[in-house]
């Protein structure tokens, strides 16, 4: 199948100097252990790889894999969960090889929803919506089971951006966030009454048949009833992460100590940064997991305002050109496929940077291309080569 399209250097262009800045970053945030960076480029020179051969693969087989790739992200994720090693068990140990099965999990929820979106029949909430929201459910579930809230959440808002993308009106995407607004809801009396009027104006405007009104206040009931209980689930570094994003200043020694140092590196940096190789929280070892969470601020004390301007806009412009073709593309497939690339990086790149900055909880995403790792890089080269293939193929079915 010949490219339909030139060389996308707009594409091409910001990917190299995103993959090159990163180097750069990860070699001042290494530190003393020179090791993290030579790890860095042995994963690189794999992604680079992995994206030539993205970009040339066949889109149609890629769509006929789905369900054999959501049955083995399954198992990864079940293995994981009872065999997982690492800080936070959750890296599954084979071999050599130190994988992460949420990775895998996120790049298959997008190759799912690709495939199956496009078919959906919108009319039956008890039908093939509800057993695509059942099936993607169950890879959101297990995968906070890791424990892994933060990939988890990111999964579910790449979800709905996806559903967005489909097609699906303002009522249906408020019917499938309803979960979410329930459980939000759930914390003052008021505000589930509130949530609960809104709900019931939708499914009285959207002519919905009393089994969908069932449904939907079951469901929500029970999903609201069983919030509070649902606190004490969670792990007490997920209470602290929470609670540290509310308030850092209430813990500043210990659960608050990263997002304050943070935010003093980021400041630090100002217009034009202190410099590479100079910036104080980083190589006085006050900024803490500076080669992952928050790597970010190493960059933005180094290069200040204006660098983080520029390493923003090369993602703005990666965006733009994989949201271009993804409109472009006539295949309901290949679209999709780009849009939920996009989608992921948009996540990413908001979470990410938000948390480092104290605005959003620490949730471990990373900063894609940037952060140090194998499995995720790995992960998101193999979405762009894909990306990149239906740029420039769109006119392809």
């Amino acid at each position: 199948m010949r490219p339909n399209e030139k060389t996308d250097w707009f594409f091409i262009v910001s990917l190299v100097l995103l993959v090159i800045l990163g180097l750069i970053n990860m070699y001042s945030a290494s530190g003393s252990q020179k090791s993290l960076f030579t790890h860095q480029l042995v994963f690189v020179a794999i992604g680079i790889i992995v994206f030539l051969g993205a970009a040339n693969f066949p889109l149609r087989l890629l769509e006929e894999t789905a369900p054999f790739l959501y049955v083995f992200s399954l198992i990864l994720l079940i293995l994981t969960i009872f065999f997982g090693s690492g800080p936070a068990g959750r890296w599954l140990q084979i071999g050599p090889l130190n994988l992460q099965a949420s990775e895998i999990a996120k790049f298959t929820l997008i190759v799912l929803s690709s495939r199956w979106l496009p078919a959906l029949k919108r009319e039956s909430i008890t039908g093939g919506v509800s057993l695509f929201l059942f099936t993607s459910g169950i890879l959101v579930v297990l995968t906070m089971l890791q424990p892994d809230l933060g990939t988890a959440s990111s999964m579910l808002m790449l979800l709905f951006g996806m559903i967005y993308w489909a097609g699906f009106g303002f009522s249906w995407i408020f019917l499938f966030l309803s979960p979410i607004f329930a459980a939000l809801s759930s914390i003052k009396f008021t505000s589930w009454i509130g949530f609960v009027v809104v709900l019931c104006w939708i499914l009285y405007r959207s002519a919905a048949k009393p089994r969908k009104w069932v449904f939907f206040l079951v469901l929500t009931s029970v999903i609201a009833a069983a919030t509070p209980a649902a606190w004490g689930l969670l792990r007490p570094y997920q209470q602290a992460r929470l609670t540290t994003f509310l308030n850092p200043e209430a813990d500043p020694y210990g659960a608050g100590w990263n997002v304050i140092q943070s935010s003093v590196a980021i400041g630090s940096g100002g217009i034009i940064g202190q410099g590479f190789l100079k910036g104080s929280q980083n190589e006085l070892a006050f900024l803490p997991a500076r080669h992952t969470d928050f790597v970010f601020s190493v960059w933005a004390e180094e290069w200040g305002f204006l660098g983080s301007l520029f390493l923003l806009s090369l993602y703005g412009i990666l965006i733009w050109r994989i949201l271009l073709g993804a409109k472009r593309s006539i295949n309901p497939f290949n679209s999709m496929l780009g849009a939920g690339t996009a989608f992921f990086l948009m996540i990413h790149v908001i979470v990410n940077t938000g948390m480092t900055l104290g605005m959003m909880p620490v949730t471990g995403l990373p900063l894609p291309l940037i952060t140090y790792g194998g499995s995720h890089l790995i992960t998101e080269m193999l979405l762009l080569g894909f990306s990149y293939n239906t740029i420039r193929n769109w006119r392809s079915y």
